[in-house]
């Protein structure tokens, strides 16, 4: 007797491959190296400005907005070619959460963590994915809170052991630092 197939349960997950251990995708569990960003074509100057201690966001000339991340275009009126800008590295808290599960072997000597949306405050268009350096985990992080972008060179794969930002090693990570109440 033929059935038809059930239909999903709604709120279940959609077949597929899911959120399984490394081990279970065919990777080795040991290798606990955090991936480190990979700078393309679009992003080369956004990272090369970082490894300089430089906060840039890119801006269209065309509709003179600026946006996060780097792309080929602008997501607002579509032109061509946005330019990296400078900003001052200073902005606000837009949203934050507290991550507590490391879903990343990589990861887990660094949870509890912040985790927040920043708007820079000469750019306040743009919302920065970022971690909060010198936040508590046990207390919430005020919509508004102050903060101050720092440069951490990258560490993972293929990164120097003893790479310092400027040294020209091609990636440093911005991240920002409460400052305030």
């Amino acid at each position: 007797m033929y059935r038809p197939p059930r239909a999903p349960h709604p709120g279940s997950r959609p077949p597929g491959p899911g959120l399984r251990p490394p081990a279970r995708r065919g990777q080795d569990p040991a290798v606990t190296a955090r991936p480190r960003p990979v700078p393309d074509a679009v992003s080369a100057a956004y990272w090369a400005g970082a490894d300089r201690g430089a906060l840039t966001v890119a801006h269209c000339d065309a509709c003179g907005r600026a946006h996060h991340p780097p792309e080929p275009a602008c997501p607002r009126c579509g032109a061509d070619g946005p330019r990296p800008r400078v900003v001052s590295g200073r902005g606000t808290v837009f949203a934050a959460c507290v991550v507590r599960q490391a879903f990343d072997a990589a990861f887990a000597d660094a949870v509890p963590y912040h985790l927040a949306l920043v708007a820079p405050d000469d750019a306040p268009e743009v919302r920065i994915l970022t971690n909060l350096l010198g936040a508590d985990p046990a207390e919430p992080v005020a919509v508004g809170t102050p903060v101050a972008v720092e440069f951490e060179p990258a560490t993972g794969v293929g990164a120097r052991v003893d790479a310092r930002v400027g040294e020209g090693d091609g990636v440093a990570l911005p991240q920002f630092r409460v400052v305030g109440p």
